[in-house]
């Protein structure tokens, strides 16, 4: 599986580099990440937000051989980024598929280079085919 490849802007390294907002999906165990420096991210009410959506990326993903053909874009575990304005923290919204993996999650904040204080949490847009499949128990 291709992981992301995120370059680092004019001016910012690695290392050290400036907060980001993005969308993402895991697959294959690997975050595939799409994402913006939260200077270049787009207003959304108290928010800043990444430009684009998962819908439209999927198609990308899907064009460079990143993503299925064969898949919709909401059947991996997804997820999304944001920036709080009024309380100046991230957010990270994600399938519960992905926020009980901290290994996933770990390399996310790494790539987004996210601070330490970022939030999690569920949110109903963000479910997998697997956590909406009903259970036969």
């Amino acid at each position: 599986m291709r992981k992301s490849s995120r370059r680092p802007a004019a001016g910012e390294t690695e290392e050290s580099g400036e907060p980001r907002v993005g969308i993402f999906w895991v697959l294959n165990s690997e975050p595939l990440i799409d994402s913006a420096p939260l200077s270049g991210a787009e207003p959304y009410g108290d928010h800043l937000t990444h430009p684009r959506g998962h819908a439209e990326l999927w198609e990308r993903w899907q064009g460079k051989g990143a993503a299925s053909p064969d898949m919709e874009y909401d059947e991996p575990p997804r997820g999304r980024v944001m920036y709080n304005t009024k309380t100046r923290r991230f957010t990270l919204l994600a399938d519960k598929c992905i926020l009980k993996d901290n290994r996933v999650i770990s390399k996310i904040m790494s790539q987004l280079h996210l601070p330490r204080n970022t939030e999690m949490d569920t949110d109903s847009h963000y479910r997998c085919s697997t956590c909406l499949r009903p259970r036969s128990d």
